[in-house]
């Protein structure tokens, strides 16, 4: 097919017009050679638009997966920063509360109910005596209320410690010490302290003021003495915050250990677990040979 040229730009000629003829002989042109270019430009435009497509769902999903990555990092982190507050107020609990028992301690509800104990045997007038036998009164209830707060905080630090157990051996190692703190229960049933079902330590509060009534020094002993239950949990718990590592007890470095315990062992470790095996292992002379060889 014979294509016309396309007709000169002269003056006479209008710019459009010079335009329009060079697209029709170029459509011509094309349907003669049996080009259709009307795909390759929607193909073109697809494919432009499948490759930015393309970029953005990468960068969602790398976005996506870093944002998922960062957040369980957080999480992790809440946790254990979680974890460790609670630890801490929970052990700073029960030293608060061991302390009003100790006689030690300065102001201990042992030497107020003395204190006032002595000022009703030395009250002359009835209305001296009613009102040191009210200050006995209530030093005496003093005494069954930091006995209650004890058991409150012991089986709080007990019960978050058993909670946790699983973090590291180093909370494992603190909680048998703290229930070791505890006496005899036959010594505890005597004041009226006891263990209930679930293992909590309960307080029997009538029999515990029937003992500060008839036999004082024995409470005394047993709850605030120098080898008694409150100073003994007081110093237990005065120890594991004064000496724990916070690595330790949340057990970052013996998560990480057992994570690389593969890499840890040696050459000659190796070997010898696979001697252990018995005399049936052994008979793997290649395997034997193969391992002695990393030794020599």
């Amino acid at each position: 097919m014979a294509i016309s040229a396309v007709s000169g730009f002269g003056s006479n000629n209008e710019y459009q017009s010079w335009v329009d003829q060079a697209a029709e002989d170029k459509k011509k042109l094309e349907e003669s050679l049996g080009i259709d270019t009307s795909k390759s430009e929607s193909t073109d435009k697809t494919s432009g638009t499948t490759s930015t497509s393309g970029t953005s769902s990468n960068k969602d999903t790398s976005s996506t997966t870093s944002t998922s990555t960062s957040g369980t990092n957080t999480a992790r982190s809440s946790s254990t920063n979680t974890f460790l507050l609670s630890y801490k107020h929970n052990l700073t609990s029960l030293e608060s509360a061991s302390e009003k028992l100790r006689l030690g301690s300065r102001n201990n509800v042992f030497s107020k109910y003395e204190t006032a104990m002595k000022d009703l045997n030395r009250a002359t007038t009835d209305e001296d005596k009613a009102a040191a036998q009210a200050a006995v009164d209530k030093a005496q209830e003093e005494i069954i209320s930091a006995v209650k707060d004890f058991a409150k905080a012991y089986n709080s630090a007990v019960s978050f410690l058993e909670s946790n157990s699983d973090r590291s051996s180093t909370v494992v190692r603190q909680l048998n010490s703290l229930k070791n703190a505890l006496t005899t229960e036959d010594a505890m049933a005597r004041i009226g302290l006891s263990f209930d079902k679930s293992g909590d330590l309960q307080v029997d509060e009538e029999k515990l003021k029937k003992t500060l009534n008839e036999n004082y020094n024995s409470v005394k002993d047993i709850m605030g003495g120098q080898f008694g239950i409150a100073e003994r949990a007081a110093s237990k718990a005065n120890y594991i915050l004064d000496h724990a590592s916070v690595e330790k007890i949340a057990g970052v470095a013996e998560k990480e250990r057992k994570a690389n315990s593969i890499s840890d062992l040696d050459d000659f470790d190796i070997f010898s677990k696979f001697a252990l095996g018995g005399a049936y292992n052994l008979s793997n002379y290649y395997a034997v040979g193969t391992m002695l060889n990393t030794l020599i």
